[in-house]
């Protein structure tokens, strides 16, 4: 089931409404932000803090579907080795060897045991070191006592999380809320997953986030790709804590008018965009569930954004894998060849200091509140700096 049935026919009253009336769910007022936090280096160094010390979102929980199985992951320049041990649990490692930090793992896949591709050290999937070659050359090295180095792991909503920081405590509920039950409601975790794409971008990580926080631009940015679905500057927007939700109704939502709503089947009619504090967006139809995560690049100016899918269409019908995966490629290019080529021209003029503030509009909620969620953490980071330097 996916939500709630009465909260899922909320909404799409919600959307319905808006639809017919020609407008959009409206913040009380505009809000300006500094050019600054786009290119600032101070900015970007706690950006980077930020995301460090949130938990992390790194994908699907079907990508590890039995024990035995791994995944590798790549978070902020880390590579994050995940594992789904014996009994069926999860767990997360540095993917650095101990002797000379190679990673030991590539890829996703089954396998017990990791070796380093350098002088053969090796792992089980609990972290442990097995075995070591020339072991009488560390004396410092104990098997079975030394290994890999944990971080806290969940699986929770379908999905895998971390916390980079090992000493960290990982509460997935309590990180996202009001929405946990509702992100676990989908069963996303059941889907299969269709892989990862990666853009590696001359922009901001916040302007990447921005793309997905508004449907403003559809009209113009995707008149011929999105727009041609879904409507334009017609969004209904929910905050919850940090975190938000944006129904993006499709063109045919308005059908739903001469239908009794006991047989409405909404999901025909709607896209369900989630903003993850900090750094995640997640985008939900009947058939797919695509993750986008977005991270801080070594200057200001560049990101790396991780595109991932899942649908829970049978995938062993042929026909039905190359669609979905067509499907994929299709929003895939689309976000390269639209919104984020489009955001290059903006993050050159952010550079250049032509102005010093940008504008988000009373029809653009998801866009304010995003930045206000970030400036708050930041102001909670500060306070917290402060509070350990005295």
């Amino acid at each position: 089931m996916l939500m709630d049935r009465e909260q899922l026919i909320d909404l799409t009253r919600r959307a319905v409404k808006l639809a017919r009336d020609k407008t959009t769910d409206l913040a009380p007022s505009q809000y300006t932000v500094n050019a600054r936090e786009y290119t600032s280096v101070e900015r970007h160094e706690r950006d980077k803090t930020m995301l460090l010390t949130s938990p992390q979102l790194v994908g699907y929980a079907s990508e590890l579907p039995k024990p035995g199985a791994y995944c590798t992951k790549m978070v902020m320049e880390r590579s994050i080795l995940l594992t789904r041990t014996a009994d069926g649990s999860v767990k997360a490692f540095n993917n650095v060897c101990l002797h000379r930090q190679s990673q030991v793992a590539t890829g996703c896949g089954t396998a017990k045991r990791f070796s380093c591709p350098y002088h053969a050290w090796t792992y089980d999937n609990t972290g442990r070191l097995v075995s070591v070659p020339g072991a009488e050359g560390f004396p410092g090295v104990t098997l079975d006592a030394d290994g890999l180095t944990e971080l806290p792991a969940a699986e929770f909503a379908g999905f895998l999380w971390v916390a980079l920081n090992p000493e960290a405590t990982l509460d997935i509920v309590a990180h996202l809320g009001p929405l946990a039950d509702e992100l676990a409601s989908w069963g996303i975790g059941n889907w299969s997953p269709l892989g990862e794409k990666v853009l590696d971008v001359p922009i901001n990580w916040k302007l990447a986030v921005d793309t997905f926080a508004e449907n403003y631009h559809f009209a113009t940015v995707h008149r011929r790709t999105f727009a041609l679905i879904a409507r334009s500057n017609c969004a209904v927007f929910d905050s919850l804590g940090p975190h938000h939700r944006l129904v993006f109704p499709l063109n045919s939502i308005l059908e739903l008018n001469n239908v009794p709503e006991e047989q409405w089947d909404p999901f025909q009619h709607m896209v369900v965009i989630y903003a993850l504090f900090p750094n995640i967006v997640l985008s939900v139809t009947i058939a797919n569930g695509e993750l986008f995560r977005i991270y801080p690049g070594d200057t200001p100016g560049r990101s790396i954004t991780v595109h991932q899918n899942s649908t829970p269409l049978d995938l062993s019908d042929e026909t039905v894998a190359a669609g979905a995966q067509k499907v994929f490629d299709y929003a895939h290019t689309t976000v390269r060849d639209e919104d984020y080529r489009l955001a290059e021209t903006l993050q050159a003029n952010l550079a250049s200091g032509a102005r010093d503030q940008l504008v988000f509009g009373r029809n653009e909620p998801g866009l304010q509140h995003r930045h206000r969620a970030w400036s708050q953490a930041l102001d909670a980071l500060d306070a917290a700096g402060s509070s350990d330097r005295r």
